[in-house]
């Protein structure tokens, strides 16, 4: 049976990127070891909006997610992407539809919030790994859009502090 999952960092205040979209906020959180590893060699699949595509795509060196198959949601054509991307126009119900056919397949939504917002109004976002970071940036791109995600009841699962202040938070989704 396939498992959607999200594992995905936000600021005290509630934001995934600042507020020019970037994510240099997250560097100096970047020693501890948050079990990022363990959780990617288990995902065969990732499931990417546009924007997290392109900001993903941008970033120095290689591929993040070389080896894996890449499923990009958006309206349009992707040019240049890397070996085992592939863009999905038909909507998000019809690509858990699709991804649910893939035996024992373990699938991340990488995001962003609006993504996740969509599987998870869906019914099929099966767990979260939330990582709350101790900053606030007082603005940016919000974890979960206002108005975008049905309200819902999260089962907290197990939770882990680090020494930099940083804690995540594990939900199930039922």
């Amino acid at each position: 049976m396939t498992s959607f999952r999200g594992f995905i960092a936000a600021s005290l205040d509630g934001y995934i990127a600042d507020r020019e979209g970037g994510l240099d906020w997250l560097t100096p959180f970047d020693d501890v070891d948050s079990g990022y590893g363990a959780f990617i060699a288990d995902i065969g699949t990732v499931v990417l909006g546009r924007a997290t595509f392109e900001t993903v795509a941008a970033m120095p060196g290689d591929w993040l997610y070389a080896g894996k198959r890449a499923v990009v949601v958006t309206s349009r054509p992707l040019a240049d992407a890397p070996a085992g991307v592939e863009a999905w126009h038909g909507g998000v119900p019809a690509l858990i539809a699709h991804l649910r056919d893939m035996p024992n397949e373990i699938v991340w939504v990488v995001g962003g919030g609006g993504l996740q917002s969509a599987f998870i109004a869906a019914g099929a976002l099966d767990r979260l790994d939330l990582f709350v970071i101790p900053v606030l940036l007082g603005g940016g791109v919000p974890l979960f859009p206002p108005e975008a995600t049905p309200a819902r009841r999260l089962a907290l699962v197990e939770t882990e502090s680090y020494a930099n202040g940083m804690v995540r938070l594990r939900y199930a989704l039922s």
